[in-house]
């Protein structure tokens, strides 16, 4: 063990130590009181749903709220002071304010609303509606407070929430990326987030939740592993889940544009069934990375091995699936797919959900790219590219999730999924090498073809039983999966030298197979030391192996027959075996909860190349992992504190250990290292925030560091002369050759901080974001080290109204001032500034009947070259009418890029080079959209539990 670890792990019990010294102090604090009641109408009598209960100081500051539930019942949690103040408001009814002492009795009875019939002229006295709650990890928000646009989805509505932002197709809520989004507690349609935020009308919610969610063997054991994904459960209103809804839509165009698809939904209490489609060949797509099998396909034809500062540690090493996560920004993209999700709770003891999903695109993408790689620190080289890709990808995706409590003792959780793939990728690319000089030194013109088939079958289980004593639980994870990928291309391509004017050939076949099975098994055993405190021991064991068989076979122009190329063939079989045992323990004091673990890895990397040559490469692994969280919450202030260090180890994967040449461009190529190791990574993160929902006022801030040792980078070779690869593959002068390395010096770190605050005068909400990130990216070029430094400087403002559902606008801005050094050229000036700028706009001047709708996008690059610094301009518009029953059927007509400029520019900066894109888009077109909502609800009896703070029909958190 490094002295590092050991210091880490130190602080670590230092820390637990500090906290359960305190414990044994006494205790000047009791736990809250918690009031109830029940809130009616004063007219019909009946039940008030989400009706704002409201606890204040009698100086009139906010302490906690809820809201009421189906039956019209509440219970908040009252702090410990001699007297507060309690507020219950509804929109149009007279506000109810009583003081409750401490000695009072805890159940408040029946409360009645009474209409409120005050007019002051023509103005209508409104009642203040409650933003919504803080309540443990999770922060509510009262959809009723939000203004959404006639015929709103859940993404209008999100958009609007306070620390929540939504750019360039990620969600981020209190500063990190959303994971999941939930509809009752329960998954919709696997883990894409878009999914369930687009498919959602806005006026079926009733809260909007976002929560930390833990991982599964955590929430069933009670101990804190430290593992949680950033999550939105939408609640929907207990009058409005007994029913069927949904939207139908379908449109045409110029250019031969088209656009259809929608939703329907049948709910019925805790049965929901929802199917979705979306047919249109104007880049709207919905598939997430999870869909992805053929990624290798792609990955041969991009010619792009990393970006934004490098690869991380073991990952995307000649491409990865983000090749195929193409935006409407990248490439012109036709998407035909339909979906099926089912949740169900099947008596007390089963929760069940299960999805289906079938998606097919078709990505026509033409992309010009400008490279600069730094030789030395006086030498550079650059190259041009023209790329013209088309990728067809067919992919079935089914999950399912049941948990099932058998009885008080045990439960289970099983988690299923099964993907199959079909791929196709075309590739005709036009590649030129120049001098620093810009010489001509070599060309290379190919065309490509590869057609990729694969599934992937995995599946989770979790078991727990719960002892006698509380808090003793034994408990195991079982996690297997198994891939398989079978892979048929061709290669044609022409290729000249230009110092000598020699001109050759290729024309190839290969043919690749690949297999893998990977299993994980984790036995768990907690024991409760005090009331507040947890300890929990654990051994795990794991798997990973891959086989791989590619066989490559070369045209002999003289003989016209094709043989086997064993310089880009290779037989190759890995295994990687982990063993950790594991301790850890947790302790709860006040409003603090805290765990540290301390887990050994032992691990075995067994290589074994069969073909062309019989080789073996075994190396063995042993590392301490320490680990800490701790978590700090303040309710009645709205404060919380999170620290979380980490440690972890990531193995190579068969790609990069495979010892075979990938020629696919000729000019640039790739190959594999099997004697490359494990890399092993520091993780710290710190957040802070502060959320006053009763002044929508938000502060959030966290900084995030890593530092990862044996860092899995590129090393480059590029001749200068004629080069002979493996004694047998030339490569000509200006081509290169890469391949995988361990590196030391990799860092990557990042401040960010948020503030929202209302803007009442505009009935807006106002944000700042600030970030600062700093990024180390280490690799070699023809021997030498180089590390590129990135430091990026982010400022975004964003302005989003709150005015009425039928006036809405939001306007936001982004800057990003990137600074790039080179340690081999210090003195190489790559700096750079983008900004995105957005400003949305929505009217309706008669009750949402006419309304005109604009989208205006800019884009502003500064830095990059003479050729791309421009500012872009993307104007899309669009206007319509609204007709039938509650506006029910919609006629609109929409002109994306009104201006006709759009197009796509990009700056990737790896470990020795600079990279400038700039790719065809779609321009403008006319389209016209017909489209018809659904909504058929059904009254549905009383239950305390839906709509209430924590229910939602299936929360497992």
């Amino acid at each position: 063990m490094k002295i590092s670890t050991f210091k880490a792990f130190f602080l670590c019990l230092l820390f637990i130590y500090s906290f359960d010294s305190q414990a044994q102090r006494p205790e000047g604090r009791t736990q809250n009181l918690i009031l109830k009641g029940r809130v009616i109408e004063g007219a019909t009598k009946g039940p008030m749903v989400g009706a704002n209960v409201v606890i204040k100081t009698v100086t009139d500051s906010v302490l906690v709220n809820t809201v009421t539930g189906a039956d019209g019942t509440f219970e908040i949690s009252r702090p410990r002071i001699p007297s507060v103040l309690i507020e219950v408001t509804f929109l149009g009814f007279v506000k109810i304010s009583k003081t409750h002492n401490r000695g009072d009795g805890l159940d408040l009875g029946t409360l009645v609303l009474l209409e409120d019939s005050k007019l002051l002229g023509e103005v209508l006295i409104e009642g203040q509606v409650v933003v919504g709650e803080v309540k443990g990890d999770t922060t509510s928000f009262n959809a009723n407070a939000f203004k959404t646009r006639e015929n709103g989805d859940a993404e209008d509505l999100v958009r609007k929430l306070p620390g929540v932002t939504i750019q360039n197709g990620e969600i981020q809520a209190k500063g990190e990326q959303v994971q999941k989004v939930l509809v009752d507690g329960r998954e919709f349609f696997g883990s894409d987030p878009f999914l369930a935020l687009r498919n959602l009308p806005a006026d079926v919610i009733d809260r909007v939740e976002i929560l930390d969610q833990r991982s599964d063997q955590s929430r069933l054991t009670g101990f804190d592993d430290g593992n949680y994904s950033r999550t939105i459960n939408i609640v929907t209103r207990p009058d409005k889940n007994t029913g069927q809804f949904g939207r139908l839509y379908a449109g045409a165009g110029t250019q031969d544009r088209y656009a259809a698809g929608g939703n329907f939904n049948y709910f019925k209490g805790n049965k929901r069934i929802s199917i979705i489609g979306l047919f249109n060949n104007i880049n709207q797509q919905n598939f997430s990375s999870q869909d992805l099998v053929g990624v290798n396909a792609s990955s041969q034809g991009g010619g792009n091995r990393g970006g934004g500062g490098g690869r991380p540690g073991g990952q995307g090493w000649g491409g990865g699936n983000n090749n195929f996560l193409v935006g409407q920004d990248q490439g012109i993209i036709t998407t035909n797919s339909v979906g099926l999700n089912y949740s169900d709770k099947f008596g007390k003891k089963i929760n069940f959900t299960g999805s289906y999903f079938f998606n097919s695109t078709k990505n026509n993408l033409f992309k010009l790219t400008n490279r600069e790689t730094i030789l030395s620190e006086t030498t550079r080289q650059f190259y041009e590219e023209n790329l013209l890709n088309t990728i067809t990808n067919n992919n079935h995706r089914i999950n399912g999730r049941i948990e099932y409590d058998l009885n008080p003792k045990n439960a289970i959780i099983i988690t299923p999924s099964l993907n199959f793939q079909s791929n196709n990728t075309y590739n005709d690319r036009d590649g030129l090498n120049l001098s620093g000089t810009l010489d001509p030194l070599s060309s290379s013109r190919t065309k490509s073809n590869a057609t990729t088939d694969g599934y992937n079958l995995a599946n989770n289980f979790v078991y727990r039983y719960k002892f006698d004593k509380q808090g003793r639980t034994i408990s195991t994870t079982v996690y297997t999966a198994w891939t398989k990928r079978d892979q048929y291309s061709d290669l044609v391509a022409a290729n000249r030298d230009f110092i000598r004017d020699i001109r050759d050939t290729i024309n190839q076949e290969t043919f690749g197979l690949s297999d893998g099975f990977n299993y994980r098994a984790t036995l768990q055993f907690t024991e409760p030391v005090t009331e507040k405190s947890l300890l929990t021991m654990s051994y795990q064991v794991g798997n990973n192996k891959t086989t791989s068989d590619q066989k490559t076979f070369s045209l002999i122009p003289e003989a016209g027959i094709m043989v086997l190329d064993t310089a880009l063939s290779n037989q190759f079989n890995n295994k990687f075996i982990v063993q950790r045992p594991s301790v850890g323990y947790s302790y709860r004091f006040e409003k603090w909860n805290v765990n540290a673990n301390l887990d050994y890895q032992y691990a075995v990397q067994d290589n074994e190349s069969f073909f062309p040559r019989e080789e073996l490469f075994n190396r063995s692994f042993t590392n301490f992992l320490p680990g800490l969280n701790a978590n700090y919450r303040n309710q009645e202030k709205g404060t919380s504190f999170r620290l979380r260090y980490r440690t972890n180890t990531q193995e190579p994967s068969v790609n990069q250990l495979q010892n075979v040449i990938n020629n696919q461009n000729p000019l640039q190529l790739l190959v594999g290292n099997p004697n490359l190791g494990q890399s092993f990574s520091h993780n710290a993160f710190i957040n802070y925030s502060k959320i006053n929902l009763a002044r929508s006022k938000t502060f959030f801030t966290f900084i995030s560091l890593n530092l990862t040792e044996d860092f899995i980078g590129t090393n480059t070779f590029i001749a200068q002369s004629d080069t002979l690869i493996n004694d047998q593959v030339l490569l000509k002068p200006g081509g290169q050759i890469s391949r995988p390395e361990n590196f030391s010096g990799n860092f990557r770190s990042r401040l960010f901080v948020t503030y929202g605050t209302p803007i009442k005068s505009w009935k807006s909400q106002f944000n700042l974001n600030s970030s600062v990130s700093y990024n180390r990216t280490p690799g070699m070029i023809n021997g030498q080290k180089n590390a590129n430094d990135n430091i990026d400087l982010s400022q975004g403002l964003t302005l989003t109204s709150n005015i009425s559902k039928d006036l809405d606008f939001s306007v936001s801005t982004t800057g990003i001032y990137t600074i790039v050094n080179s340690s081999l050229q210090s003195n190489l000036d790559q700096n750079y500034y983008i900004q995105s700028s957005n400003f949305r706009f929505y009217y309706s001047p008669n009750k949402g009947k006419l309304f005109i709708s604009n989208v205006v996008n800019n884009s502003l690059y500064r830095g990059l070259s003479p050729t791309l610094d421009q500012s872009v301009w993307l104007w899309n518009i669009e206007a319509g009418y609204r007709f039938t029953k509650d506006n029910k059927a919609e006629l609109k007509l929409t002109v994306f890029d009104l201006l006709n400029q759009n197009n796509a520019i990009g700056r990737t900066v790896s470990d020795v080079s600079i990279e400038d894109t700039f790719t065809r888009v779609l321009t403008r077109y006319g389209l016209i959209t017909f489209s018809y909502n659904i909504g058929n609800f059904k009254p549905q009896a009383e239950s305390p539990q839906q709509g209430r703070p924590g229910g939602g029909g299936g929360r497992t958190w």
